[in-house]
């Protein structure tokens, strides 16, 4: 399968490591959720070449270019342009232990998308993105994520 030369450019988010190439997979704690543009197309079309947004001491090795198969990717704009995912919210959280609810927060803030005050959990620089399917997700945030415009 040939990827159309189009999709140079466009921007995408790691969402998995299943099929990329296993020296990619061995850095996937650091690189799934990032998000990045595609800069170049390697193997016939099958494997994007992803540029990370995002400073080189932010990532493994200092390396922003980082070779991830199509099918870990979702491709979210097919023209070069701003960052504007809809799934842009971060995991926060309120209570403690195992009664600790799960909200949607939008980076730089620490306010829920239900209104509630919850504390997002930063790890080396980046944030674990909200999952509105997950079993502790506050109702109102899920609701309120899945019909944004």
């Amino acid at each position: 399968m040939s990827t159309p030369p189009s999709r140079v450019g466009c921007r995408a988010k790691i969402v998995d490591m299943l099929h990329s190439p296993a020296r990619t997979r061995a850095s996937a704690e650091w690189l799934v959720g990032q998000r990045g543009t595609v800069v170049g197309v390697l193997r016939n079309g099958t494997l994007p070449l992803l540029e990370l947004d995002g400073e080189p001491h932010m990532f493994p090795g200092g390396v922003r270019r980082w070779p991830v198969h199509w099918d870990d990717l979702l491709v979210y704009t097919v023209q070069p342009g701003p960052d504007d995912s809809p799934d842009d919210y971060r995991l926060g959280l309120t209570g403690n232990d195992r009664e600790a609810v799960h909200h949607a927060v939008r980076p730089g803030t620490v306010f829920g998308a239900c209104g509630a005050l919850a504390h997002p959990l930063p790890i080396c620089g980046w944030s674990l993105p909200f999952k509105a399917t997950a079993v502790k997700a506050c109702p109102e945030c899920s609701h309120l994520v899945r019909t944004a415009p």
